[in-house]
């Protein structure tokens, strides 16, 4: 092992320097949080799966709110549907007009949250 016997003196403010020390409390040493803080964030491979893992986290958070709104939608449109259908008052229009826009959107949040989900496990592959 090589000896550590070189020094980097560094200025700090006194915020930074206990968040330094809060940060460091599980290592041996603030030396060797530093150290081991450098070289994760040296690691290209690491930081490009951190960048991808923050996009997925937006675009799950993204369509987490439009998927709720969309079910809630759907679930009272077949609610419906289901109260005209046994009353016997379902009608073609009624369908066209109420429930196939609701199918319609969902289907496509689907489609778009699928395309997206691809093109980001894609980059994931890739690097």
């Amino acid at each position: 092992m090589e000896t550590k016997n070189k020094m980097l003196i560094v200025r700090l403010t006194q915020k930074e320097l206990e968040n330094i020390k809060k940060y460091s409390a599980e290592y041996k040493s603030v030396a060797g949080y530093i150290r081991s803080a450098v070289a994760e964030f040296s690691n290209v491979d690491a930081k490009r799966k951190l960048e991808a893992m923050n996009e997925l986290s937006i675009i799950l958070k993204k369509y987490q709110n439009e998927l709720s709104s969309i079910g809630g939608n759907l679930n009272q449109a077949m609610k419906r549907g289901n109260e005209l259908s046994i009353a016997g008052l379902l009608s073609q229009q009624y369908f066209d007009s109420t429930l196939k826009p609701y199918i319609s959107e969902a289907y496509e949040t689907c489609l778009n949250i699928k395309r997206e989900l691809d093109v980001l496990f894609n980059y994931i592959k890739q690097h």
